[in-house]
């Protein structure tokens, strides 16, 4: 007992002066707030504030960046085999379409197509021949061998048929008589083939036979259109015209089926486009309109003519790529080359409900949020100071979309912001629609449905 009472006298002594004190802070905060009520006026922190309004969209504006391309790029490879004799350009140089750029050794194929077009022209003129026809003279001399035959026949006949008389009288033997008739039916046949002979040449050249020497001659010029095109393909020449990229080839160097080579690297650098990856949802919109799109290189604009999309996703970077017609660069303008980088500029339309604010109405908060002043109106044209919690959609240079707890219409500070407190009397002034404000998209909505 006696070891409490020291304990219950302290603790009554600490009451009462903390009751003491507490009358004595009380008293004061009436005073004060007696004070304040006649001079809250003067002490007011005057503000701009303007009315909050939502929208359901905003518009934002996306870099792409992609690279120039020529139109056509050709690997050059030579089509026929030889030793290279010539090389007629070099890297940097532009030719144009037709243009020779380098020469395989010929000789060999020229020497075939000599000897291949003497064959021929023995073949045309045997040809020439058959058509024209015997000659007349060969024609009378066929005349003269029958006319001559017959002749002969007749004489033949003569002698056998004295012989016949002579051996009915027994003045000849058996055996000269058959001689007679032997010789007589040798006559015949050579006659009768002397006749055929003569008949043929009356009758000229069949058809079957020219029909066999104008195939000859076919398959002769078939093989010296064979050779052209293998002494053509000995000369490579440019399929466009462009730029020649690279050159690997000199001469004395060897070029065979077994190791087929590339030449040169031709790109057509009058004719670029400019190839950019894009979402799935942004291409229909640069295809429809290409002459609508900003197309940058460093600091000046690109001129589009065209566009159109790949029928492809690309698989690492999840994008259409959309091929860009360059327009031929003005005289005196810095012309573009492949490998070079471009940029296109679009306004994309984010689906999203907040309202644009200044960035100098706004402070960083906690959990990665933001806060804004607004005021709650009272009596007498001013008002309490309230914060709000906001989140960050977007930012641009000097403002941001934000969403958040306000209220339509809500008045929220754009000026002053960094001198206020929570609770603090303010008084307002109204300013106007600022530059960054864009207007509402949609019909503003409750608290309660902007989650």
């Amino acid at each position: 007992m006696k070891k409490t009472l020291p304990t219950l006298i302290g603790l009554v002594v600490v009451c009462v002066l903390g009751f003491g004190l507490n009358r004595l802070v009380s008293t004061r905060t009436q005073l004060a707030m007696k004070g304040l009520g006649e001079t809250d006026e003067a002490r007011a922190l005057p503000v701009e504030v303007r009315p909050l309004r939502y929208q359901g969209s905003y518009s934002t504006v996306r870099r792409f960046t992609g690279t120039v391309a020529a139109e056509r790029r050709a690997e050059l490879s030579f089509e026929g085999t030889g030793r290279v004799t010539a090389v007629l350009v070099d890297e940097g140089d532009e030719v144009v379409a037709g243009e020779p750029l380098a020469r395989l050794d010929v000789r060999q194929l020229t020497a075939s197509r000599a000897a291949t077009e003497a064959g021929r022209v023995r073949l045309e003129a045997r040809l020439r021949e058959l058509l024209a026809g015997p000659r007349p003279e060969v024609i009378d001399a066929a005349e003269a061998n029958v006319d001559a035959l017959l002749e002969e026949l007749k004489l033949a006949v003569r002698l056998l048929e004295r012989r016949g008389d002579l051996a009915e009288k027994g003045s000849i033997s058996v055996e000269q008589l058959d001689t007679s008739r032997a010789e007589v039916k040798t006559v015949e046949a050579r006659l009768a083939g002397a006749r055929a002979n003569l008949e043929e040449l009356k009758a000229g050249t069949r058809e079957e036979v020219v029909a066999a020497q104008r195939g000859a001659i076919g398959e002769l010029e078939a093989s010296l259109a064979a050779l052209d095109v293998q002494i053509s393909n000995m000369t490579l020449t440019a399929p466009f015209a462009g730029t020649v990229e690279a050159r690997h080839l000199d001469e004395g160097a060897v070029v065979s089926q077994q190791m087929p080579r590339t030449a040169f690297v031709l790109s057509e650098t009058a004719a670029l486009e400019a190839r950019i990856g894009l979402r799935g949802d942004l291409v229909e919109k640069v295809c429809q309109d290409p002459s609508a799109t900003r197309l940058t290189f460093g600091d000046r604009d690109v001129p589009v003519s065209g566009a159109r999309a790949l029928p492809v996703v690309d698989s690492g970077t999840r994008t259409v790529t959309v091929v860009f017609s360059l327009e031929t660069p003005a005289p005196g303008a810095a012309a573009l080359r492949p490998g070079d980088l471009v940029s296109l500029e679009l306004s994309v339309e984010q689906a999203e409900r907040g309202a644009w604010l200044p960035i100098a109405a706004l402070s960083e908060s906690q959990r990665g949020l933001w806060s804004a002043f607004w005021v709650e109106a009272t009596a007498g044209g001013e008002g309490i100071a309230r914060r709000a919690e906001l989140e960050l959609l977007h930012v641009e240079a000097d403002r941001a979309f934000v969403r958040g707890t306000l209220d339509p219409d809500a008045l929220v500070v754009i000026s002053g912001a960094h001198r206020l407190t929570p609770g603090q009397m303010v008084s307002t002034a109204a300013t106007g629609s600022p530059a960054n404000e864009l207007p509402a998209a949609a019909p503003p909505v409750r608290p309660a449905e902007r989650d």
